[in-house]
């Protein structure tokens, strides 16, 4: 009987081991030694840091990408800032984070640094994100200012901007890269069809990073106007000078007012009584030299009290 008995309590011991060592199989945990996220934001000067999205898109099903925070200072976004984002990025069920500085791979963004939380169950990463120099506004309007002549708002850190003429739905001519917010296409519209043109800006100190395509409304020129078109050419506007100065009256009548304008390959611009400015020009928050002669914006050139500007005419601080 006694033998029984501790036969029996053997038995019970052993299934108590088995279930006990069943239980330290469940919860040992996977290691993850890498990780790749791919962070998308659309940042604006003006914008409110408070209120700024991104978007966190881990390439792992291992891991989930949970709240950031910004670590900036201010309420808006200013030219000169680089966003510092903290991200949150959780394992999953049976996953715990055993990764190392150089297994940490983002696109969109750069690690900063990094730390493990909740005993490595939680990833915690802050990263930089591109400054905002390096970025584009959008363009919120491409209109037409006469029946040639187009011109659009400004982009917050833009050099420059292309500008594509379309006729019946295909292209014309070669994109043109531009300094200013207008540009006449007259001597692209010498044929009747439905025009329409696309712009974008391109940033002043990185060329490569470009925005989105504005597309303009439609215009129909007749077979009559794009004769007239045609036989004025681009030479259809010219100088008019009275006691106020010069200005520039357009084939169609029509002068600019506040904005630059191209004519015959070079930049002037025109203040808000229509008259071309001479010297120094504030446009949108940059300088730029006019010529005191001519009116000419200088591009890649010293200007005559010291200062610089570059390929694209303005200061070069």
């Amino acid at each position: 009987m006694r033998v029984k008995k501790m036969a029996a309590a053997l038995i019970c011991a052993a299934l108590v081991s088995g279930m006990t060592g069943m239980t330290a199989l469940a919860v040992v945990e996977t290691k993850i030694t890498s990780v790749s996220l791919v962070v998308e934001a659309d940042m604006e000067v003006g914008q409110s840091i408070q209120d700024q999205e991104i978007e966190v898109t881990p390439k792992s099903d291992k891991y989930s990408a949970g709240e950031y925070e910004f670590q900036n200072t201010g309420f808006s976004w200013m030219e000169e800032d680089i966003p510092v984002v903290k991200v949150s990025v959780y394992a999953e069920d049976g996953y715990k984070f055993a990764v190392s500085k150089d297994k940490i791979t983002l696109k969109g963004a750069t690690l900063v640094d990094y730390n493990r939380e909740d005993e490595s169950h939680t990833l915690v990463i802050t990263m930089q994100l591109p400054p905002l120099a390096e970025q584009t506004s959008a363009i919120e309007q491409a209109a037409w200012t006469s029946v040639t002549g187009v011109s659009w708002s400004q982009s917050a850190g833009a050099g420059s901007y292309e500008v594509k003429l379309y006729r019946d739905g295909k292209t014309v001519g070669t994109t043109k890269t531009i300094a200013g917010t207008s540009y006449d296409f007259s001597a692209a519209m010498t044929k009747a069809g439905t025009y329409f043109y696309r712009v974008r800006p391109v940033n002043r100190l990185k060329p490569e990073n470009k925005g989105e395509w504005v597309e303009s409304p439609s215009r129909y020129i007749d077979s009559d106007a794009a004769a007239a078109i045609y036989q004025n050419g681009s030479s259809a506007g010219e100088w008019k000078q009275d006691e106020a100065g010069w200005w520039y009256r357009n084939g169609d009548g029509t002068y600019t007012v506040s904005n630059w304008q191209q004519i015959d390959g070079a930049w002037y611009f025109f203040n808000e009584q229509g008259y071309m400015a001479t010297g120094w020009v504030e446009w949108n928050g940059t300088r730029y030299y006019c010529d005191p002669a001519s009116g000419k914006m200088l591009v890649s050139a010293a200007t005559p009290d010291g200062h610089t500007v570059g390929a694209d005419g303005a200061l070069v601080q």
